[in-house]
């Protein structure tokens, strides 16, 4: 099931289903609904948008949040649905969500970060195709919305529904040679984790991941990656596609002896017994220019080649 595209006039509704934004991070907000804006798209923000919940962690109950997304999906007049930032408690809302109200309304949904756990969590309740996209936020030169290219990028895959190969900024690795055929699932690997062992977890028999990371270190992903293999993961997918990784690029990591190690390093070592390719690229991610990744649509893998193709119609 894919979504109908955007097209000029449209409105797009943005919701905070996790973290509150900040007046800092409203001012950014600002600025990316202005270039929305050059693109001739409306934009509303739903009920509890700016709200903060009582601890002051989450931008309202999983109640509020949860009703906003329900909300902007039951409403005809919003076209695609934006989440504004990631955090840690977007899981909250996920036995709130009405499910069977998405499955009659499909549109766009969008989010990163700690919104992966809803893009794949709606593609899986539901087999509505969702998008690993960038925050709406822009100001700057640390935000996923400041580059021409994202917002490029947006417009490419929302509205003119451009799919084949992914456009490059950046100088791509082949980590393990091979090639793969899938559906794209993933996004943040420790908000996809959040899903292990719940009913919001997706299939990932045959699938391409995707793999990005924020604030992580080697000792944290390579327990992440010991779970993932006792989870089967490594059993069962075709291929992985690693992003922008903020706490290795950003941050450097180094192993005892002082030399430098990289995210997709340490994975290789530790899928070492497994044969599917593993291609490193800069196009999505926290704090980088981003593309927008369908989730649910097939794609191709060519590692060797330095090649990875959306196959299939992601809007309509």
């Amino acid at each position: 099931m894919i979504p109908d595209r955007l097209h000029k006039g449209d409105m797009i509704g943005i919701v905070s289903p996790s973290s509150f934004l900040a007046k800092e991070t409203q001012g950014l907000l600002s600025n990316a609904i202005e270039i929305l804006k050059k693109y001739d798209l409306k934009v509303v923000l739903a009920k509890n948008a700016l709200a903060v919940d009582k601890y002051g962690v989450s931008a309202g109950s999983p109640e509020q949040r949860a009703s906003d997304i329900n909300e902007m999906f039951a409403n005809q007049n919003i076209k695609c649905i934006s989440c504004s930032k990631g955090g840690d408690t977007a899981n909250g809302v996920l036995e709130l969500i009405d499910y069977d109200l998405i499955r009659k309304n499909p549109k766009i949904f969008s989010g990163l970060s700690d919104n992966t756990v809803l893009i794949n969590a709606i593609h899986h309740k539901t087999g509505l195709v969702t998008f690993h996209g960038t925050d709406l936020k822009a100001g700057n030169k640390d935000e996923y919305f400041d580059s021409e290219y994202s917002h490029e990028e947006f417009k490419k895959r929302l509205m003119d529904g451009k799919i084949g190969e992914i456009n490059k900024i950046s100088e791509w690795k082949c980590v393990r040679k091979g090639k793969a055929k899938g559906k794209i699932l993933g996004g943040n690997i420790n908000c996809m984790l959040k899903l292990a062992g719940t009913p919001y977890m997706p299939d990932l028999a045959g699938s391409i991941l995707l793999l990005e990371g924020y604030h992580l270190d080697i000792k944290r992903i390579t327990f992440l990656f010991a779970q993932l293999k006792q989870m089967g993961v490594f059993d069962k997918i075709a291929g992985i596609v690693v992003g922008y990784v903020y706490g290795f690029e950003k941050d450097e990591q180094c192993d005892k002896e002082g030399n430098r190690v990289y995210f997709e390093d340490i994975l290789l070592e530790a899928t070492k017994d497994y044969p599917f390719p593993i291609l490193k690229m800069q196009e999505f991610g926290h704090k980088c220019p981003s593309t927008v990744l369908p989730i649910g649509c097939m794609a191709e893998l060519d590692a060797g080649q330095k090649s990875f193709r959306i196959l299939e119609p992601c809007v309509k």
